[in-house]
């Protein structure tokens, strides 16, 4: 009778994921559709299916493959990429609240960024590819810093000690990152300020690609992880 009841429970979160699912879906393509037809200057859907179909012209094909596609794609990547990463944070402190930026991941990655933007002469071609990995790198080690800090022999992890510590250390690095933008040159400054942002302003299909290939790691690794869990 278990068995059947967990069972049956499985099947329902099953249906109702596959809704979840449809229902998103439907969302992101009805934005797509949106976001390539509306801008500064506005494209009629008949000009956008020419133009995916090379019948437009070289201005119209300027706006919507060199300036707008770019755009969605990595908004969508980005957005897949939080959903993940906040996923992934809920679950290990068992708190609906909790976030990359509440335990001080974030402020890792920008610590990393800073200090490759500080020692480091920057060009576009290589910050395009580099800053990506460096800023993993600084998440993933302040993670672990989050980790040991976090960890009992006898207990394991605890949620409420992590969050705290989280909290802790998000406030020390963000101090550090403060202290440091002080040596950096007005056009540094605001290079760092707009990758902090999040800006996807003057996004091309370069970003996608330093972007790409560790979104797709990331999400498969997750998900064969948590697959089990979740079957």
């Amino acid at each position: 009778m278990e068995t059947l009841f967990i069972t049956a429970a499985g099947q329902r979160r099953r249906k109702r994921a596959i809704i979840v699912m449809s229902v998103l879906g439907a969302l992101i393509v009805i934005s797509f559709i949106v976001s390539m037809n509306t801008g500064f200057i506005r494209l009629s859907p008949m000009d956008v299916v020419k133009t995916l179909f090379g019948a437009g012209t070289p201005k119209q094909e300027l706006i919507l493959f060199d300036f707008r596609l770019p755009r969605i794609v990595i908004s969508i990547l980005i957005g897949a990429g939080f959903a993940v990463s906040g996923c992934i944070m809920q679950g290990l402190s068992r708190n609906p609240l909790a976030d990359p930026g509440l335990l001080g991941i974030n402020a890792g990655a920008g610590l990393a960024v800073i200090l490759f933007i500080i020692y480091y002469p920057v060009t576009e071609r290589g910050s395009i590819f580099l800053m990506p990995v460096l800023a993993l790198a600084g998440a993933a080690l302040t993670a672990l810093l989050i980790y040991l800090l976090s960890y009992k022999r006898q207990r394991g992890i605890m949620p409420a000690r992590m969050i705290l510590v989280g909290i802790a250390v998000a406030g020390g690095v963000s101090a550090a990152i403060q202290i440091l933008t002080l040596r950096l040159s007005p056009e540094k400054y605001q290079m760092f300020s707009i990758w902090m942002a999040g800006s996807i302003w003057a996004t091309n299909w370069k970003y996608v690609l330093a972007l790409l290939p560790w979104l797709i790691i990331i999400l498969h690794s997750n998900r064969m992880k948590f697959r089990p869990a979740l079957s």
